[in-house]
């Protein structure tokens, strides 16, 4: 993604990498803001599927008014699909990588992709808090390589994690940021290459007091998961947590820690309440029960609630603007200050 003078719309062409959920995501969100995209993978049954995702959540955001018809079909225009990788990579600037989340395998394909593509193209990882560090090692390019970590669904989560590996250019970096920005994105800059990453750390701290409060019988799974949604998950959709120990005052949330931290859990392996489900085959959705039980019918109609009340709440914040977020802008003047 070398700088040719020319603006980040024009002179980004884009090979995603992986045709699953999160690779079909985010090469739809490319593609509807103007991009051109070659959505790659080896099983062309995949690429037949991660087509007819992208057509069906394109008319779920025609039908709740986020995007027309002819944005739509201007997207599909310039979303291309190869099983072809060299070819794919041809004169590409920029490879989003969305292979299965394992480290030696994401880091066969760094070196495949370092290989192939033109010596100018940066390599960055949807990766969910594998180490970018150890996938800039797999190739010659280690300042190119940086992680661009989505949220699922892709095309509709805001949040967007750029992270910095240990060679990382900065440019990149500010690239990066400023690509998410004009995608409709709410980038964040992680400047340690620190697993998990932010948001994955902030969810699964919670996870693990979650399956702390179920398996000391506290509170059933269906009341943990209300008290989530109704409680700090509904304001945490506006205020994070820190700006809302701002609003609950900073002596209140002290005098709380004081006492609460001592009793939460600091578990540094998973819970029976966990480990006993994958034992007996409850993986979740995937297998029909985990902590609930699932029917194909129950299924479908929970993901489409989900994925309205999704499409809700991004009309909700198109309607009375995003959170502000100066990221790319705060980058650029703290490297400025720097250099």
């Amino acid at each position: 993604m070398a700088d040719t003078g020319h603006d980040t719309e024009s002179r980004t062409q884009v090979v995603v990498l992986g045709a699953g959920t999160m690779g079909a995501g985010i090469a739809q969100c490319l593609a509807d803001h103007g991009r051109d995209v070659t959505l790659t993978d080896v099983d062309p049954q995949a690429l037949q599927r991660a087509l007819e995702r992208i057509a069906t959540s394109r008319l779920r955001l025609e039908h709740a008014g986020l995007q027309t018809a002819a944005a739509s079909l201007e997207g599909d225009q310039r979303l291309n699909t190869s099983t072809d990788l060299a070819r794919s990579l041809a004169g590409t600037d920029l490879v989003i990588e969305a292979v299965p989340e394992n480290i030696e395998l994401k880091c066969e394909v760094f070196a495949e992709l370092d290989r192939l593509a033109p010596a100018h193209t940066a390599l960055v990882s949807n990766t969910s808090g594998l180490s970018i560090t150890t996938l800039a090692q797999a190739t010659r390019r280690p300042e190119q390589v940086a992680g661009f970590h989505w949220w699922n669904p892709a095309e509709l989560v805001p949040l967007v994690e750029v992270i910095s590996g240990e060679q990382t250019d900065p440019q990149l970096i500010e690239q990066l940021l400023e690509l998410a920005v004009e995608l409709g994105k709410q980038p964040i800059h992680v400047r340690r290459d620190v697993p998990g990453f932010v948001g994955n750390r902030l969810q699964f701290a919670v996870f693990r007091e979650a399956l702390h409060l179920v398996e000391q019988g506290v509170v059933s799974p269906e009341d943990l998961d209300r008290a989530m949604t109704g409680g700090p998950g509904f304001r945490w959709g506006f205020l994070g947590p820190l700006q809302a120990a701002d609003f609950g005052g900073l002596d209140v949330f002290h005098s709380i820690s004081s006492y609460l931290w001592q009793d939460l859990s600091d578990a540094s392996t998973p819970p029976a309440a966990l480990s006993d489900r994958l034992d007996t085959g409850q993986l979740g959705t995937k297998t029909g029960g985990g902590f609930y039980e699932y029917s194909a019918k129950s299924l479908t109609e929970l993901t489409d609630r989900r994925d309205r009340f999704l499409l809700g709440l991004k009309q909700l914040v198109d309607q009375t603007g995003p959170v502000p977020n100066d990221t790319a802008e705060d980058f650029r003047t703290s490297t400025r200050s720097v250099a």
